[in-house]
């Protein structure tokens, strides 16, 4: 693989969401209209489902706590685009004066020679009107009593969801997120462009033979294939999902070092354990031989470096260091050399 290669497979820098806005145009989409909202918070709830499946255009009809209002920046939670840019009229005529396709949403039954559609009909109509070159509006009436009578009939559909009778009234936030999620999914449900992730190259079998071999041979190192008649099945159980999984040459090495590390933990602590046996062994027997040896009398052991199947011991005696050179052959000590000065 090339440097340029590489540098292509490179993952992008992450934007910010107000990045993201700058860089992206939205395709044309139906504008959001609240009319009469109560609560600052189910504003910014909307604004926040808005921005996140690609819908800009916010309209309030005469909030009830004004405008701009904190809780809704709060709630919007830095969906800020639909919050900053929203316009804020009088009266629902206001709202929709220059729009030309009008939407209504109503929980209830009303008496009202109109249209009743489900919200995936209106999104079809939309989408259609849209290529056609209208301005679709949808309204969403207040928490308390939802639309006028008066919005309903100066509508061309009315909206109604498939809610349960014994309970049809939609919180404000909610029904406008389901709005925009079926509108983001007029065409099927997809991943946004910028989370495909590139498929990583398949490592050469030669890596990965060699990883799953070094596997075998650690297994077969602590007895993990038994009973020994079964190691064929029990290897090719092993190797068939690992084929599968497709390893890229970065998670071959990867896995080889998670083995290590597996591997070298134990035997690290065992090794450990051993040698502190054998320096407690060495000390003990040196301890002896200087109650019995002249040449070792009133030495004093300062240090026991181990080597392999040989020890060093650094002894002082008469203030003259010595260091003692001894063999470690089936658990016994031999004095193989003695530097004089040390």
């Amino acid at each position: 693989m090339t440097i340029s290669d590489k540098q292509k497979l490179k993952p992008k820098p992450i934007l910010s969401a107000q990045e993201r806005v700058a860089v992206t145009t939205l395709a044309p989409a139906p504008t959001i209209c609240l009319v009469n909202p109560q609560m600052g918070e189910n504003i910014g709830a909307a604004a926040r489902a808005m921005a996140n499946f690609g819908l800009e255009e916010l309209r309030l009809v005469a909030p009830r706590d004004g405008w701009p209002n904190e809780k809704a920046i709060a709630v919007a939670s830095g969906a800020n685009w639909p919050i900053d840019n929203a316009q804020v009229f009088e009266t629902t005529q206001e709202a929709i004066s220059d729009k030309n396709l009008i939407f209504a949403t109503s929980g209830t039954p009303r008496q009202i020679d109109k249209p009743l559609i489900s919200p995936a009909q209106a999104i079809s109509i939309i989408d259609a009107a849209i290529s056609n070159g209208q301005k679709p509006i949808i309204l969403f009436g207040s928490e308390r009593v939802g639309l006028e009578q008066m919005d309903l009939i100066g509508a061309d559909f009315i909206v109604t969801y498939p809610t349960d009778f014994r309970f049809p009234s939609l919180n404000l936030a909610q029904s406008v997120a389901i709005f925009c999620y079926l509108w983001a999914t007029r065409s099927g449900d997809k991943l946004p462009d910028d989370w495909k992730i590139e498929n990583l190259e398949i490592a050469e079998r030669k890596y990965f033979d060699a990883m799953f071999n070094n596997l075998l041979a650690e297994l077969d190192e602590v007895g993990f294939f038994w009973p020994e008649d079964r190691r064929i099945n029990m290897v090719e159980t092993l190797l068939a999902p690992m084929v599968k999984a497709g390893f890229s040459n970065g998670q071959v090495t990867l896995f080889r070092g998670a083995i290590k590390a597996l591997v070298n933990g134990p035997r690290r602590r065992f090794l450990e354990a051993k040698n502190e046996r054998i320096i407690a062994e060495i000390r003990a027997w040196f301890e002896a031989r200087t109650e019995t040896q002249n040449d070792l009398a009133l030495a004093i052991l300062q240090e026991i470096i181990l080597d392999e199947q040989r020890a060093t011991l650094i002894v002082s005696q008469n203030d003259i260091q010595r260091a003692i050179i001894i063999s470690i052959e089936n658990g016994k000590f031999v004095i193989t050399n003695i530097i004089p000065r040390y």
